[in-house]
Order: structure tokens, then C-alpha cells, then sequence
């Protein structure tokens, strides 16, 4: 706005702005002067002797009155504006009746009602424009300031109309409505912005603005701006792409590779203003990204602290002091920036949060330093967009980023004016400068049920479909003949898979019994999210961001993909339908190869020498996405011939009748393919389990066991046993056990746990009943509690509700219980149960290690002592990593699930194995088919096994306690206790000696 004061301009006898002027009275000369018969024939005059004298002057006078006439309007008009040079600008009054004028494409009006006198009645406009030739000629006979604009200008802006000047007299109205006309030679609006040229600071400043019903772009300012021009984005050479580091993980060079900006988490505001936590693990600041810590109100995104948040914004005080927190943070670490993302606040505190952030970029912006928020998707209610809590054009001013949480629903991708993410970010670019905006995507694939939507891994989303299965035609000990057919398929629900047409995203569809979907499985290939990031592109937008890049469970391809969108290498061949890569490997490598669909039989035939050979699948896409399911194992042996028995008087038995060949499962998933015995377990040494901290123990049926002596003998020292709490239910039924261990020479641990359809039905009520109940267990003196069991299965959670979090807050309160009533007990969390079925059946499992890490996330690790494990599948010795026949999933094998569980807490607190056994069938009937995964391992590998994890366990610094699943249980059916137990059948215990050896 211009800073002349209306007193000293010279005096102004019309209210007409000085282009009225200067472009009428020319204009209407020269039209008379080309239709004046007399000026179309001067040259004739000239040449005729009988015209010279008067004539000539006449004619001589009319030409020079026309140039001179042709001189003054040059004069009058840009760029000398003699006019306005010699008088001033000519300034129009806006009144009710005359509330817009207009130049050149641009126009400026008020709404009537904020004319009339008893509000404003002095606003004058003066308006002038200089063409976009001159701008970029910078050409400054029309002002210095033009060449000064024009070095301002940021590269990635192309002019697309005149630079308007701007000059405004009197009390300027709450707010002014500016508009562009649209150049006709542009073909969208969606890369087209207003931009004001701010002379003071040399520098051009953002406009928000959007299109209105004729394609020209329109602006609503409680200021008037000096200078406005329409520009154009240029594309994207090079977007950025921001990668958060969660404070479990460690960058890898992977992700460091691709990100241009780095952001480690871990520290959250407190009551104070001030910042607590650690950062993530495995930046540098010297490198070649910058380095943003992001600053979170959770740990958890579905545990988010509002209160601290809201008693910050609530004090101006406190809001200063964390803003000043935050910028010394960054600054005397040396990073880049820093992200700050406070999730759910409520609407009411929307202008507190946009103060809040306001000074935080003012602060940031004088350190020279860079400051990003994160914000989530803005909502179309009614035709209008809420922002909620987040003002996206206060804060995009005050900012340097602007992250966009977009919804993980793949529908919403879907092209048109109409569909979510396509209306918000063209919604958006005219309220945010689009080169500040990031897109938040999620790289993890969707699992879609009952409408709802939630992230999973790219192998979760596949798992449903089972593992190999093989049958074939068997001879008497298991193995097929070389030649023979085999047929192999995957084992689990039947699968429909397709393509969306308007999001390019592979999904599958799993069917029940009668074809109907059951739940519906959305594919993050890397064409799937190229699609994603290139959606921006479009608008202009300069990067994304993504969250869990880090988390495992990517689909193949996904980081190249993101750095080809970097790099804006193009995009390869779309998604393809998915497809089975079947394999047969030997000793030597793979001897066939073949495809099929994801329901078709695999039909083949070994010709191979004699040996193990492994059918392996993999679920493969087009673009090189794939996710391996477990094989199975075929024996292939050629049979051998039997002698001719040497001819003797004596008659020949009638030799047995040969099996006829069955075809049936050739060799089982989990099952042992070799002929024969299984091989002798070797026994550790003595001396192997070594002392410290380190103690172990068994699980009994009560503390009354017989079996206590053999465990005496075996070094055990604790006794586990198992109490169910009801809705009222008196703590005191744990006195006896208690006091009855104690007297035996054993420490106590009580494994507590509910019922789960009480838990459903009563809530957070019933979650405070059991954590009271809890602390009066904790006041009778055991000297450890496990706080539930395993809370990741609908057995003992309720289904739909199962949650890391969910359990976090009633371990909290069951932590708060014991300690408040006895300091001494140790706190165990309730060991989740080992599994990888969360896909196959949503809403009843969650994985075990994604259950730990949302526990983690929701601050769990404060309110234990310990962290609780299961280890109970084991088909092989705890020391190996690999061999099960079955898979190499990290639950099937010990250090699979120490270093699993060790690294999801990130080694913060010990393990505790509150249950660890091997199952054996060794001494009675055979296994229930659900457990045949057992059936090979006899009592002296588990004898053998159970000692050598004990001394493992000691040895390797991060295990506290180690209970044996189990000492004395006989119940042997369905679920074959008694097949875990060490006491076997006639009173002999094979492990407690195998375990006293070792010590």
C-alpha cells in the first residue's frame, strides 16, 4: 500500500482515476483522424500545382496537430504517466453505488454495506498497470521498484499477466476483493496464484486465492497490497521427500538415501513448555538431507496427549516460552528445522493454535532456520472446507512446510472434482503457497473391513492366502517317485484379485465358503504409490512425507519407487494383475519354474536325482512387488530293487501284501521329512547356565505340586500359576498360593487374568475393579504379577477391540495399583501370544510384534518391569536361527523371539519368558492334527532343548526370568498340556536332569 499521504497531492477536481482519462480522449482522436477524407489525400495536395498555398498550410497544420496530439497521449499513457507525474495519481472514491474499478484484466471492489458513510466513506483507489513485456524487459521507466521485482521473483513462478500498482487513499475497508482475469493461453487454473510484491522487504508474498464461477482468480484481503500479479507454477524438477524416524527405529542408508529431509521423533512437549524425550537413532547432521526433528504430543497416534497441548496454547506465557523451547532446540543442536505435530486438538482452540505457530515461525525464520507442521485432511461439510483446529492459511504463512496427513482409503485417490483428495489439494493450493506443502502418505498396504480401513504390511495382507500344500501319490515311507505328479496349491481362503480402474491399485478380495468377500485387501505396490505421489505433481505440490517407511513390511520396489519420483525419473508399465511364481529347489538351486493364478493348482514332476526338494510360492505383481509364503518339503527317491532270493527246498513265506499308494500330502508345512529317527538332541554342559540376575522357574498346576523336589533338583527357584479375576472377586484367594510357595523355598509369580467377555462388557469400569484388585494381590507379598495373558487373541481379548494401546492403558493402571500397595513386586506385562495370523482373521488377532511396538508407542514401558513373552512352537534347538521345516518366521525359533521383542522395546527393559516350552507326543497318543507340528520331537530333544534355552537365555544378558511351560499338567487332547509338561508320564523328568547338568 502506498505511503503518500492524500494532504499532499495536488489538488483533484474529478474522482476519476487518471487510466480513464489518459486512455479515452486519445482513442477518439485517432478514430477521426482515419476517417477524415482530407488526411487519406495529403499526398495528392502535394503534388498539385493549383492547390499549393492555403491548402498546404492546412494540411502542414493538420499533420503537425496530429503528431503533436500522438505525442501527448504517448505522454499520458505507461510507462510516462505524465498525467498522473504532474497532478497525481487520479483516484476513484468507492461508494455503494460505485464500489469496483477496474484496469487491464484486474479488478477491486467492496462489499456496498461497507461503504456507506456511517462506516467508510473516504476509501479511494488509484489503479495503474505495467504489461508483462516491460516487467520482464525490466524496463524502469515506470519505477526502480520494477527491476527490484523482478530480481524478487521466485525462479519457480512464470508472469501470466500485467503487474497491477495498487494506490489507496483513506480508511481502508475490513476487506477488499481483488480478481485476475485468466490469460486465455492457459489451460488450468490449478497452477495459477496471486502473488503481492512487498517493496519494504524486496520480496514477492503469496496471496491465497481461488477461482470463482468464470475461471478468474479472485482474493479476499483485509489489506490492500501494492503490487499483484498472476503467476504461473512451474513443474516440479525435483520434489522433496521428508522421512520420520520413530524413536524404536535407526535410519537406515536405504531411507537416508532417498529423503531429503530427515525427521527423528521422540521428544514430546511437557506441562512446562519445555521438551522431554530422546530423538531417534542413526542421523547426521553433516549429511546430505536436512535434519527436522518432529516434536509430538504421542507416542502413539492413537494415544495422543491434548491436555498438555491444551494447557499450552490456553497461557499466552506458557505458548511463548515452548515456542522460545523450540527454536533454541533447533538451534543450539545445529538441525535444520523442526516438525511439530500436535494431533486432535479441538476446533475452539483453532486461533490459539495459529498464534502458537505464528510466533514459533517468526522465531524460527530470525534463527534462519525452517519450521514444519503436520495437519490433517481438511473436511467438505456442506460444500465448505473445515480445517478444524488448524487454520491451513494462518499457518501456511508462518511456515516453511506444511505437511498433509492424506487418508489412507486408496477410493479417495480417485480423479475427479468430486473425490477427496483431488478437490482438498485444489482447495488447498489457493490457501497455502503450494511449494510449502508435503503430502503425508502411508507406504504400508490397507486392509479394508465393514467399511473400515486400517494399515498393514505388504506380507499381512497376503497371508491369508495360506501356505504351500503338496499332495502326490506316496509310497510306504513318504516319498514320491521320481516322474510322479505333484500337485500344489495355497492352502488358505480362496482369493478374487483386480485392479481399481480410477486409483490403479492392485487389491485382493478373500471369499468364504459361499464366494462372498469377508474382507478385501488394498495393495501398496510401487505403481500404486508413484500414482499416489504423482497425484501432487499435478497441483504443483513440491514433496511427500511418509511415516513408516521404517516400519517393515514394504512391499518390494516401494523405496526405488520413491526415489525414481525424486528424481522424477518416469513412471514404468502400470499395475499388472497378481500372479503365483512357483519354484522347485534342490541342493544346487532351482531345477523349475513356473506361474499360475493366485487359485490355480501348481501340476508338475521332479525329475531330479534322489533328495529333499522344497515347493516354494511367491505372490508376485507387475511391477516386481512380491511377498514369499511358506514351502513345503518333497522327498523324491527312486525306489530300490530287492534281491531275488536264492532258490532253497524250503518253501518260500508268503511274502505281505504292498500298501496300494494313496495320493495324500506328500510331506506336510511343519511336518519332519526325514525317514527314520530323529536325530539326538545334545545336552549342554555344566555350568552353561550361569548366575547373576538371571532366574528360572516352572509353571505348575498349584503350589502344592509333587514335582517340586524335581524341580529343586533342576535349580528352579520360582513357581508360576495362573488366577482368574471376576467382577468382584476377593484378592485374598492368592494368600494360600503365596504363603505355601514361599514355605516350599519358592519365589511367586501370579499370572493374572480376566475373562474376556467381562472385559467387553464392563469397560473402563471393569479395568479399574481389576487393577484395584490387582493391588491387593500386590499387598499379600508375591514377588512377581503378570498383568493379564496373552491380549492379542480373541481368547482371552475381546474381538474388535484388541489393541497395543488398549492394553497399555490397563497395564498403566494395574502398575499404578501394585506399586501404591507393595514397591517390591515385580511387574510383568501379559505375554502376547506368538502368531502372524492378524490378516487371516481381522478383529480376533493382531500380530504379537505389532502388538509390542503399539504398547511401546502408547508409553508401556514405564509401567513394567518387565516385558512378557511366549515361546512355545519350537520344532528345533533354541540355538539355531533357521531349518524349521515349516518357515523361518522369527516366532518359530528362541532368538527369533528375543531379538524381535528386544529390539520392539528397544532394549529398555528386560524379557521375561513367562511361558517357554517344546512339545513332544513321546508317551502318549498322537497329537491332535492342529499341534502335528510337534509330532517328530521326542522327550530327549526336549529334555535337551529346554537346558540349552535356559543356559542361552542366562548368557544373554536381556532375559530376567524364564518359566518352564510347563512341570506338571496331565490334561492331553485337543490342547495337549500334557505333551509341554516335564514330568512325564511313570514320574520321570528327563529335563530337570538334563537342566541340573547344565548348571
Amino acid at each position: 500500500m502506498s505511503n503518500r499521504n492524500p494532504q499532499e497531492e495536488s489538488p483533484q477536481p474529478r474522482q476519476r482515476s487518471s487510466f480513464v482519462d489518459t486512455d479515452q480522449m486519445p482513442r477518439v482522436m485517432q478514430r477521426d483522424m482515419r476517417h477524415d477524407p482530407t488526411a487519406t489525400s495529403t499526398h495528392e495536395f502535394a503534388q498539385s500545382p493549383r492547390r499549393r498555398g492555403v491548402g498546404c498550410w492546412i494540411t502542414g497544420l493538420a499533420t503537425v496537430f496530429t503528431v503533436v496530439i500522438l505525442i501527448g497521449v504517448g505522454l499520458l499513457l505507461p510507462p510516462f504517466n505524465l498525467y498522473q507525474r504532474v497532478f497525481g495519481a487520479q483516484y476513484i472514491t468507492l461508494s455503494p453505488q460505485n464500489n469496483t474499478v477496474s484496469i487491464d484484466g484486474f479488478n477491486l471492489s467492496v462489499d456496498p454495506a461497507a461503504l456507506t458513510p456511517s462506516v467508510i466513506d473516504d476509501f479511494g483507489v488509484a489503479l495503474d498497470s505495467v504489461s508483462m513485456q516491460a516487467y520482464l524487459n525490466r524496463d524502469t521507466s515506470a519505477g526502480a521498484w520494477i527491476a527490484e521485482a523482478f530480481a524478487a521473483q521466485p525462479p519457480s513462478l512464470a508472469i501470466q499477466s500485467p503487474v497491477y500498482t495498487i494506490d489507496a487513499r483513506g480508511v481502508t475497508p475490513e476487506q477488499v476483493t481483488i480478481s485476475v482475469d485468466t490469460p486465455a493461453t492457459v489451460n488450468t487454473t490449478d497452477i495459477l496464484d496471486l502473488y503481492a510484491y512487498d517493496s519494504t522487504r524486496a520480496e514477492w508474498r503469496f496471496i491465497p486465492a481461488h477461482p470463482n464461477a468464470n475461471g478468474d482468480m479472485t482474493a479476499t484481503l483485509d489489506d490492500v497490497p501494492e503490487y499483484v500479479a498472476l503467476f504461473q507454477s512451474a513443474a516440479v524438477d525435483q520434489p522433496r521427500v521428508l522421512a520420520a524416524v520413530d524413536v524404536t527405529q535407526v535410519l537406515t542408508p536405504d531411507v537416508a538415501g532417498l529423503a531429503t529431509i530427515v525427521s527423528p521423533a521422540g521428544l514430546q512437549p511437557t506441562l512446562e513448555g519445555t521438551l522431554a524425550g530422546s530423538l531417534a537413532a542413526g542421523f547426521e547432521t553433516n549429511a546430505s538431507y536436512m535434519v527436522m526433528p518432529v516434536v509430538r504430543n504421542y507416542t502413539d497416534p492413537r494415544a495422543v496427549d491434548t491436555a498438555t497441548i491444551n494447557t499450552i496454547l490456553n497461557s499466552v506465557s506458557l505458548r511463548n516460552a515452548h515456542a522460545v523451547q523450540l527454536a533454541g532446540f533447533v538451534t543450539s543442536n545445529g538441525f535444520d528445522g523442526v516438525v511439530i505435530d500436535y494431533r486432535d486438538l479441538a476446533p475452539d482452540q483453532r486461533a490459539n493454535f495459529a498464534a502458537f505457530i505464528t510466533e514459533v515461525g517468526r522465531l524460527t525464520r530470525g534463527a534462519g532456520v525452517s519450521l514444519g507442521v503436520v495437519v490433517p485432511s481438511a473436511q467438505n461439510v456442506g460444500g465448505v472446507w473445515d480445517t478444524g483446529a488448524y487454520d491451513w492459511r494462518a499457518i501456511g504463512a508462518a511456515v516453511d512446510l506444511m505437511q498433509i496427513t492424506l487418508p489412507i482409503d486408496p477410493t479417495t485417490y480417485a480423479p475427479g472434482a468430486d473425490r477427496l483428495v483431488e478437490a482438498m489439494l485444489r482447495w488447498g493450493v489457493g490457501e497455502v503457497e503450494r511449494g510449502k506443502i508435503l503430502l503425508g502418505l502411508s507406504a504400508q498396504s490397507v486392509r479394508e473391513t465393514g467399511g473400515e480401513y486400517a494399515s498393514i504390511s505388504f506380507d499381512q495382507a497376503l497371508s491369508a492366502l495360506g501356505d504351500v500344500s503338496v499332495e502326490a501319490i506316496t509310497t510306504d515311507t513318504g516319498t514320491v517317485n521320481p516322474g510322479d505328479t505333484i500337485f500344489a496349491r495355497l492352502d488358505g481362503y480362496r482369493a478374487a484379485t483386480g485392479i481399481d480402474p480410477l486409483t490403479l491399485q492392485t487389491y485382493i478380495e478373500y471369499l468364504d465358503e459361499n464366494q462372498n468377500p469377508v474382507a478385501r485387501m488394498w495393495l501398496t505396490t510401487p505403481d500404486t504409490l508413484r500414482y499416489r505421489m504423482d497425484r501432487g505433481l499435478a497441483f504443483g505440490i513440491h514433496g511427500v512425507a511418509f511415516e513408516d517407511l521404517l516400519s517393515g513390511g514394504l512391499a518390494d520396489g516401494v523405496l526405488n519407487t520413491i526415489l525414481n519420483y525424486k528424481l522424477q525419473i518416469p513412471a514404468q508399465v502400470g499395475p499388472q494383475e497378481l500372479t503365483l511364481r512357483w519354484t522347485i529347489e534342490g541342493t544346487d538351486g532351482t531345477i523349475a519354474e513356473a506361474f499360475t493364478g493366485l487359485n490355480e493348482e501348481l501340476v508338475a514332476t521332479i525329475q531330479a536325482p534322489d533328495g529333499n526338494y522344497a515347493v516354494n510360492v511367491e505372490v508376485i505383481s507387475g511391477d516386481g512387488a512380491g511377498a514369499a509364503r511358506s514351502g513345503a518339503a518333497v522327498a523324491v527317491f527312486a525306489p530300490t530293487n530287492t534281491p531275488t532270493p536264492t532258490l532253497t527246498p524250503t518253501p518260500t513265506n508268503t511274502p505281505a501284501p504292498t500298501n496300494t499308494p494313496n495320493r495324500a500330502a506328500a510331506v506336510a508345512p511343519g511336518s519332519n521329512p526325514a525317514v527314520g529317527n530323529p536325530a539326538a538332541a545334545v545336552r549342554p554342559v555344566a555350568g552353561s547356565i550361569t548366575v547373576g540376575n538371571f532366574e528360572y522357574g516352572g509353571h505348575v498346576t498349584s503350589t502344592g505340586t509333587g514335582g517340586a523336589a524335581a524341580m529343586q533338583r533342576a535349580g528352579m527357584n520360582w513357581m508360576k500359576i495362573q488366577l482368574r479375576y471376576a467382577p468382584g472377586s476377593d484378592p485374598g484367594m492368592a494368600a494360600g498360593p503365596i504363603s505355601e510357595a514361599h514355605a516350599r523355598g519358592f519365589k511367586i509369580l501370579l499370572g493374572v487374568v480376566g475373562y474376556p467377555n467381562d472385559l467387553a462388557a464392563g469397560g473402563a469400569g471393569y479395568v479399574q475393579g481389576f487393577a484395584s484388585f490387582l493391588g491387593g494381590v500386590a499387598g499379600l507379598g508375591p514377588d512377581a504379577i503378570e498383568v493379564w495373558n496373552e491380549p492379542n487373541i480373541d481368547r482371552e481379548w475381546p474381538a474388535g477391540q484388541i489393541s497395543g494401546a488398549g492394553y497399555a492403558d490397563m497395564l498403566r493402571q494395574a502398575y499404578q495399583a501394585i506399586k501404591s500397595a507393595n514397591s517390591s513386586v515385580m511387574v510383568i506385562s501379559g505375554a502376547p501370544a506368538p502368531t502372524g495370523a492378524e490378516a487371516a482373521f481381522p478383529g480376533r488377532v493382531v500380530n504379537d510384534d505389532r502388538f509390542i511396538r503399539d504398547m511401546v508407542a502408547a508409553g508401556a514401558v514405564q509401567w513394567m518391569d518387565c516385558l512378557g513373552a511366549h515361546y512355545n512352537e519350537g520344532v528345533v534347538g533354541p540355538n539355531q536361527r533357521s531349518g524349521d521345516p515349516r518357515d523361518n518366521y522369527y516366532t518359530r525359533y528362541f532368538f527369533g523371539m528375543l531379538d524381535t521383542y528386544w529390539n520392539a522395546i528397544g532394549g529398555q527393559r528386560p524379557i521375561c519368558f513367562t511361558e517357554l516350552g517344546y512339545l513332544t507326543p513321546e508317551g502318549y497318543p498322537p497329537l491332535d492334527p492342529y499341534f502335528a507340528w510337534g509330532a517328530n520331537t521326542t522327550v530327549g530333544q526336549q529334555a535337551a532343548w529346554l537346558a540349552e534355552a535356559i543356559a542361552l537365555a542366562s548368557q544373554s544378558g536381556r532375559v530376567r526370568l524364564l518359566i518352564v511351560w510347563n512341570v506338571d499338567f496331565d490334561f492331553y487332547g485337543t490342547d495337549p498340556m500334557a505333551g509341554f509338561a516335564i514330568i512325564r508320564p511313570g514320574g520321570g523328568c528327563p529335563a530337570c536332569d538334563a537342566i541340573a547338568g547344565a548348571r
